[in-house]
């Protein structure tokens, strides 16, 4: 297993994003995540980013006042984003049980546009991400995200290829 130094000497507790979409790029990538919290026992924050329903508010059905079409998107979006923390919970939280700590989060949004605020409120000091993901879409979406969130975060980050491709 790799070595990545973190390049902030301080006495606080580092922080370590993984963003993930389960892909097998994503595994890579929670592999090495994982082995940087345990090594340098860091806090671990897992993520996931997903599209909203209805991501410009927009009202398209005319019998639905748009106020409550977009209080209709923002229940549907949470109930949805609920639903993804569990499934979250359910393939990382056994694995996870080896750190002192660490943290599920599911946003709604655009990925890049996510993971770099989350990364600058939390002050992550790293974050782990596969370069893609399972379909031929999500690898553009995802290839972007990577891209984007290397460019423009604060933070180190890693972006992890799946060995065998």
């Amino acid at each position: 297993m790799s070595d990545y130094h973190f390049s902030t000497p301080s006495q606080t507790r580092h922080k370590i994003l993984l963003c993930t979409d389960y892909s097998e790029d994503a595994e890579v990538a929670f592999v090495h995540a994982f082995d940087q919290a345990l090594k340098y026992n860091s806090d671990l924050h897992i993520m996931n980013v997903i599209p909203s329903i209805n991501p410009c508010g927009i009202a398209f059905d005319d019998s639905m006042p748009k106020k409550e079409g977009l209080a209709f998107t923002k229940e549907t979006d949470e109930r949805r984003r609920l639903q993804e923390l569990g499934a979250l919970k359910k393939v990382y939280y056994r694995r996870c049980r080896e750190l002192e700590s660490f943290q599920f989060v599911v946003l709604i949004g655009s990925p890049d546009i996510e993971i770099i605020n989350y990364a600058e409120k939390q002050n992550i000091t790293m974050i782990f991400l596969g370069t893609s993901g399972h379909t031929e879409k999500n690898r553009r979406v995802f290839i972007r995200t990577a891209a984007n969130v290397s460019k423009f975060s604060n933070s180190q980050v890693i972006t992890i290829g799946s060995p065998k491709k």
